[in-house]
């Protein structure tokens, strides 16, 4: 077991509250998104008669099957998808945390 230390919290330091880095979150979510299409896309040229790949075709937008123009485009939307929804957690949550933590 690691060696532990715990320090008591002075009472009279101010409580800081969270922050999260937006630029940092929303690079985690967008390469986590672009990482989960090519593992479906991936999946989908392995074994196309599972149909797992069928969410990624309904959810992003123009994608038409496995032709490098889909693929491209399901890159992109995954990076600014990706980007968008993690900035905008980020951002919100340091909103609140700023309010109320």
């Amino acid at each position: 077991m690691a060696n532990t230390t715990l320090y008591a919290r002075s009472d009279t330091s101010p409580a800081t509250s969270a922050h999260v880095s937006v630029p940092v979150l929303g690079a985690t979510l967008a390469a986590f998104a672009t990482i989960s299409f090519l593992l479906c896309m991936l999946l989908g040229f392995v074994a196309p008669e599972w149909g797992l790949h069928r969410p990624w075709l309904q959810f992003y937008l123009g994608l038409t099957g496995f032709d490098l123009r889909s693929l491209a485009l399901g890159l992109l939307q995954s990076v600014i998808f990706g980007g968008y929804a993690g900035a905008l957690i980020a951002a919100i949550f340091n909103f609140i945390s700023r309010r109320f933590g």
